[in-house]
């Protein structure tokens, strides 16, 4: 293996935070996933010898650390690279530089064509290649494929420490193979195969040759199959790549197929939508439970709790399954017992998930990890919600003995804290020491900037969970748990009426980011109040105060929401969370002011979050954006190491057109009503086909109208009824 070039990183936060190399982080990137496995190459389709997040990846492992192709040692000219629609296989086009062959002889640029295309299906990475040859004289051309495995777990990619790690193992292979290994601290024995055809002219532990005699109008295929194993696992059998491209397709077209069409009169917004829908579909992961949404690629390509759910929330009116397999899924993994190294707690909802050598060695974690204050809440937002469009009964009873362990944990949370909030202190020497939306280590403070002292009560957590008190009311009804049901209404109630006396900061006239250990406020102006609007637990006096102070300069920049007001000590537009725009963010607090009937305020952040996707590549949201303020025909500046695409950012754009809707699902009354549908200036009209509730599928079309939108049915399948509320 070729020596690493020398690192020039920047430390991201604490120690479960990124690396951000100035090298990787300069160059294009093009990302693919399928279920555990991703891979980030350049634009040439390499994993190139830099610093850096480029590699093939199976469960947290580096599989695949280099990858180059060399035409008689040099480079390829870059003249296309992309990835397809539908986000599920790359394709690189490449060209020849002048190239010396002899000392008198040079093969002239753009004489060959090197096709090269990537996908993934299962555990194993899929390359193809075509040299095609375009000279008018024969040329004998070396073409080289470098390959290493360094088998890495992601978290020492992301910067984490490691003492010690495992042994190398020696090369195994034959003329057409060739298989590289190492045994971990774990004791496992992970394996990358890789499969040459036709058989190259020399194979060994670093590399490929093939000598090509070339002709005018000569063409050459090669394929390359890099099948990822952990031992005693038997690995899968091998494919061409074209029947790996289709197999990776089947349930994405599946998917396809049921979802909720939606379409406008703006092609620019419709290609976010398409964007933003075939990201969603390439960060699904397909479990024993139904499907999942991961996080992010490349760093939290894993199981989140919180991400799960708040994308299933976004997706739930044009998706469903996705939120019936996401709590299948976080049901069955709900805590049972009381694990500190864990942050286990009975009834608690998981936080992360990882199954690398880092996680099974116990040196993180996430074997899986519940150091989260609000998955739990939020599963039982999402349980309820679910129910409320589908009618789905049957698994709403399903879902409810893990809905009550949620439940009896946040009583027994509230009860430790003394005032009914949900609070967190982390109990694991290796855990978060942060564990709302929000988790990095310096992301609450007091106003002075020193950090908050736990046990510390975030306010947007409060509102999750007086939402899922009424949720989980909602469902005791419709299952017919009517005892039950005052209790929690109640307990709404008072939770309400204590965090209104808390949490309010008259002389700020806005709300704390939290309270800390003695129940002492943290008077700094965030971010996180907005969520406090969508989940509707302020007064309406109180959410337009919160919606005209989110809206001031110093909280929107023009693009979106700061998590942290520029007035603070603490702000750095920069940071993670102390500045920074979130889209998912953002589009929380804008669809809060729509819940309150501020149109204009929500149609004010939802402009913001199209105009700035528009600056991003392929209109494709990252995860977040650096808070600076906007500046006439610049773009957002990008932070460097943010994720994309990122699961609930690409969901941002459903949830927009959600609010614009006005949706409001009865499916228990096989009813969906539209209240007071609003559209932005830029948009004339939507469309939306197939769209559940119940048993039923609507079709309708909202239009721009000078009093309000109007609303046309274009279509039903069974017998629902839609309202329109003006």
């Amino acid at each position: 293996m070729k020596d690493r070039l020398p690192r020039d990183d920047v430390l991201i936060g604490e120690h479960y935070y990124i690396l951000a190399s100035s090298v990787a982080a300069d160059l294009p990137k093009l990302v693919l996933k399928h279920d555990d496995a991703f891979l980030v190459a350049d634009r040439r389709g390499d994993f190139p010898n830099v610093p850096g997040e480029f590699g093939f990846y199976v469960g947290d492992t580096r599989f695949l650390s280099l990858l180059e192709l060399r035409l008689h040692g040099l480079r390829g000219i870059a003249l296309n690279a992309g990835v397809s629609d539908d986000a599920l296989e790359a394709a690189i086009d490449l060209t020849n530089p002048d190239m010396p062959l002899q000392p008198h002889l040079v093969l002239p640029g753009r004489s060959m064509r090197l096709a090269r295309r990537l996908t993934i299906f299962g555990p194993q990475l899929y390359h193809w290649l075509a040299v095609e040859s375009f000279v008018q004289e024969r040329h004998d051309l070396a073409l080289t494929l470098s390959f290493a495995a360094d088998f890495v777990d992601v978290f020492e990619v992301r910067g984490h420490p490691r003492p010690q790690r495992g042994e190398m193992l020696p090369r195994e292979g034959d003329a057409r193979v060739v298989r590289l290994g190492y045994r971990g601290l774990d004791g496992l024995r992970r394996t990358s195969t890789l499969v040459f055809d036709p058989p190259p002219d020399r194979l060994d532990a670093t590399g490929a040759d093939y000598h090509l005699p070339l002709g005018p109008g000569d063409r050459f295929e090669l394929s390359l199959v890099v099948t990822a194993n952990l031992e005693p696992d038997a690995a899968p059998r091998t494919l061409t790549f074209f029947d790996a491209a289709q197999r990776r397709r089947a349930p994405v077209e599946r998917l396809s197929q049921e979802a909720t069409r939606v379409r406008t009169n703006h092609d620019l917004f419709d290609h976010w939508l398409q964007r933003s829908r075939h990201d969603l579909h390439l960060l699904l992961t397909e479990t024993a439970d139904g499907f999942v949404p991961y996080a992010g690629i490349p760093w939290y390509v894993a199981p989140f709790g919180r991400d799960a759910l708040i994308t299933a929330l976004q997706l739930l009116p044009f998706e469903p399954e996705i939120a019936r397999g996401t709590l299948r899924y976080l049901a069955r993994l709900q805590g049972t017992v009381d694990d500190a190294f864990t942050d286990q707690e009975p009834g608690k909802i998981l936080h992360e998930y990882r199954r690398g050598e880092m996680a099974t060695c116990r040196e993180i974690p996430f074997i899986p990890y519940y150091g989260s204050v609000d998955a739990t809440p939020l599963f039982v937002m999402l349980a309820s919600a679910y129910l409320k469009w589908t009618d789905d009964v049957d698994f709403a009873r399903e879902m409810w003995p893990a809905v009550e362990r949620a439940l009896a944990w946040m009583w027994a949370m509230g009860e430790a804290q003394g005032r009914g909030f949900l609070a967190y202190a982390r109990r694991s020497p290796v855990g978060l020491p942060n564990q709302g939306w929000k988790d990095s280590h310096d992301s609450v403070m007091y106003a002075d900037g020193r950090l908050a002292e736990p046990p510390i009560a975030l306010a947007e957590v409060q509102g999750y969970q007086y939402a899922a008190l009424l949720g989980a009311a909602a469902m005791a009804e419709a299952l017919g748990r009517d005892a039950e049901v005052p209790a929690l209404r109640a307990r709404a109630r008072r939770l309400q009426e204590r965090f209104e006396a808390d949490f309010w900061l008259p002389d700020e006239a806005f709300y704390a980011l939290a309270l800390d250990r003695d129940g002492a406020p943290c008077r700094v102006i965030s971010s996180n109040p907005g969520h406090l609007l969508w989940t509707r637990i302020v007064s309406d006096s109180r959410a337009q105060i919160v919606a005209r102070r989110l809206l001031q300069d110093d909280m929107f920049t023009g693009w979106g929401l700061r998590t942290l007001s520029s007035r603070e000590r603490a702000y750095n537009p920069m940071s993670y969370h102390n500045g920074s725009v979130w889209p998912h963010d953002t589009a929380l607090a804008a669809v809060g002011m729509r819940e309150y009937g501020m149109n204009a305020q929500f149609l004010t952040l939802a402009t913001g979050l199209f105009e700035a996707v528009l600056q991003f590549d392929d209109m494709r949201m990252p995860e977040l954006f650096c808070g600076f303020p906007r500046v006439a025909g610049y773009a957002p500046t990008r932070y460097p190491v943010a994720c994309s695409p990122q699961a609930w950012a690409s969901g941002v754009v459903f949830q927009l057109i959600g609010a614009m809707l006005g949706l409001r699902p009865e499916a228990a009354d096989n009813q969906i009503t539209l209240a007071r549908p609003t559209l932005p200036g830029w948009l004339t009209w939507i469309e939306i086909r197939g769209l559940r509730v119940s048993k039923s599928r609507l079709g309708m079309r909202v239009l721009q109208g000078s009093d309000g939108a109007a609303v046309e049915l274009l279509a039903r399948d069974g017998d629902a009824e839609l309202v329109v509320r003006r």
